[in-house]
């Protein structure tokens, strides 16, 4: 500032002419007040509309670290919602059933979404969330308030966010999907968040992207949890002996269920399929949610997995088709392991268009569009792979192949494929060592015979080249679409034979369909069907299966076989070991949203 100096007769002509100005003549020179006017007004802040969710997939939502990618699906960001198909509170009913959040666990199962403070936003503006087309009405969004929730959006284009909550504080909302996937939705949900003034111009926008967490279905390299079998009395006492000590050795928890309560149906493989899901969790890597997909078989044990398996953190998947046609059970829907581009394995199920072997008319048998579509619109382990198992009687791929581990194989795994040639190939050998007379099934009234009745049953054995056939056009698919090798599928010994159906099922107890039980003690437990040949000094059949499966393993991790009596309840009413339980396995320690 520059300064000036005056002197005494300046300042006197200065008060002089101060005082001649006073406007209301007044003698009183005191000089006039100065008034200074306030500073003007600070500007607001700028207006930033943001939606936020768990972009990182750490079980948080944090800004801005959940910002970059929140819009978009990667392998490694975009948020992730759950299906809410669980029970938490034991009421028998899905939770997203109801527009309620029936307190802290259903509330957990909400995917979080925070709409960002918004100080400067004008209290006249609407704030607006659109929801994408494929979602609409297959969401439903709450809105916390102070620890309440309240729903938000149940259906339609979009719903409205109170400015003069945002205006205060951050707004959180909660979503949970309420259809499983499907052709017309394939689990993602776009939110698009407008905030305009009152003359309706647009003052910011944000979108932010989820996708529903897809089923796992769960493959025989999983550890086993749990073996759940029905208990049928007497008639499968050995059985179910031979499970418990399998599953003591394991460390896993064999499963009674009561013939009793489901009219002693045996087939509660059929009855349904396990798996799991993943979802982001907070302070650990990942949320497990077991999911039991029940399957379209219209018996008495399907409502087993509803009754035992469905409660908290346990998802019921009920039937969603009316076709109870044995194509659609569980024993026709198997998975790999871990493929390239796969590495949750991909489903094979069993089907086809052919007649049965021997003639008549060609006959199409599927598993029904609706399952065969919803496989596929998951995804992760889809598209399946159909093989040919039309001509069997069930018409079940896991009558003809199961997977096992192989810790020996460099991919970790093999497919046991049941052979009708190497089954003969077996019989002759003993024959060709003077053991034709020996006995196959012994003291099995009806079916008891020897080992030159059945070579030379010329009918029996064309049947069974031509189950060959069908069965080596299964090999080649597994090889041509999975790009297994010819040392990745391993043939144990299966004979087939003619039902009074028209079709084939095993002729002996058929050591394909097996149980798989991997430990976490590094030790894999198979159950295998006694297949009941002919002893030279043992069980032929016996040796045969052993000696194949032996090299998928090491020292390190070995198998332990157990051959198991499955004839009278299972055998002789067209299943086998495998067709008679099921499971709850551990998933590998992996993010699905990685891969």
């Amino acid at each position: 500032m520059r300064r000036f100096t005056f002197g005494a007769v300046a300042v006197a002509v200065l008060a002089a002419a101060l005082g001649a100005c006073n406007r209301g003549g007044s003698d009183d020179d005191s000089p006039p007040a100065i008034t200074v006017p306030p500073p003007p007004p600070s500007p607001p802040p700028p207006l930033t509309v943001d939606l936020d969710v768990d972009t990182n997939r750490n079980g948080t939502v944090q800004n801005p670290t959940d910002e970059t990618g929140e819009d978009a699906w990667t392998s490694g960001l975009g948020a992730v919602l759950y299906y809410n198909i669980d029970d938490d509170d034991n009421s028998n009913t899905a939770d997203h059933a109801d527009a309620n959040v029936n307190g802290a666990a259903d509330a957990s199962d909400l995917a979080r979404i925070v709409l960002r403070h918004m100080p400067s936003l004008p209290s006249t503006a609407t704030l607006t969330i659109a929801v994408s087309a494929g979602a609409q009405g297959r969401v439903r969004i709450f809105r916390n308030d102070a620890g309440s929730w309240s729903t938000a959006y149940s259906g339609g284009v979009t719903f409205i966010v109170p400015s003069a909550l945002a205006i205060v504080g951050d707004v959180e909302l909660g979503i949970e999907a309420r259809e499983r996937y499907s052709p017309s939705w394939d689990g993602r949900v776009t939110l698009t968040l407008e905030a305009r003034d009152v003359s309706g111009s647009l003052l910011g926008t944000d979108s932010v992207l989820l996708k529903s967490a897809p089923w796992l279905m769960a493959s025989n390299l999983w550890t086993l949890e749990d073996l759940c079998v029905v208990n049928m009395g007497g008639p499968n006492l050995a059985f179910r002996s031979s499970l418990t000590a399998a599953c003591s050795a394991a460390g896993a928890t064999l499963v009674s269920i009561p013939g009793s309560s489901y009219s002693f149906d045996p087939w509660v493989q059929d009855s349904h399929e396990t798996g799991a899901i993943y979802l982001p969790a907070s302070g650990v890597p990942r949320r497990r949610v077991n999911q039991v997909l029940q399957l379209d078989r219209q018996r008495q044990v399907d409502a087993w997995c509803q009754d035992s398996l469905w409660g908290p953190d346990f998802d019921f998947v009920q039937r969603f088709t009316s076709a109870a046609t044995s194509m659609n059970y569980g024993g026709n829907l198997e998975v790999t392991g871990p493929l390239s581009g796969y590495p949750w394995g991909r489903i094979v199920i069993g089907g086809g268009t052919s007649a049965p072997i021997g003639g008549g008319s060609p006959t199409t048998r599927r598993m029904v569009q609706g399952y065969r579509d919803y496989l596929n619109a998951l995804e992760i382990q889809g598209p399946w792979l159909e093989i040919p198992t039309e001509w069997l009687t069930v018409g079940h791929v896991d009558e003809i192949m199961q997977v096992v581990p192989a810790p020996a194989n460099p991919r970790g795994w093999a497919v046991l494929l049941a052979s009708p040639d190497l089954a003969r190939n077996t019989l002759q050998g003993v024959a060709g060592n003077g053991g034709g007379n020996l006995t196959v099934f012994a003291g099995r009234s009806g079916w008891q015979t020897t080992v030159s009745a059945i070579l030379n049953n010329s009918a029996l054995m064309t049947y069974n080249d031509e189950a060959q056939t069908r069965i080596d056009a299964a090999r080649t698919l597994l090889q041509s679409q999975l790009g297994l090798s010819a040392g990745e599928i391993i043939d144990v010994p299966v004979l087939f034979e003619e039902t009074q159906f028209g079709r084939a099922a095993a002729y002996n107890p058929g050591v394909a369909n097996l149980i798989v039980i991997p430990s976490t003690n590094g030790t894999t437990y198979l159950v295998i069907p006694d297949p009941e040949g002919p002893d030279q000094p043992t069980d032929v059949w016996q040796a045969t299966t052993s000696a194949v499966i032996q090299p998928l393993f090491t020292a390190g991790n070995p198998v332990s076989i157990t051959y198991a009596d499955i004839w009278s309840t299972y055998h002789v009413n067209l299943g086998e070991a495998h067709c008679g339980v099921n499971f709850v396995r551990t998933p590998p320690a992996a993010d699905w949203w990685d891969d």
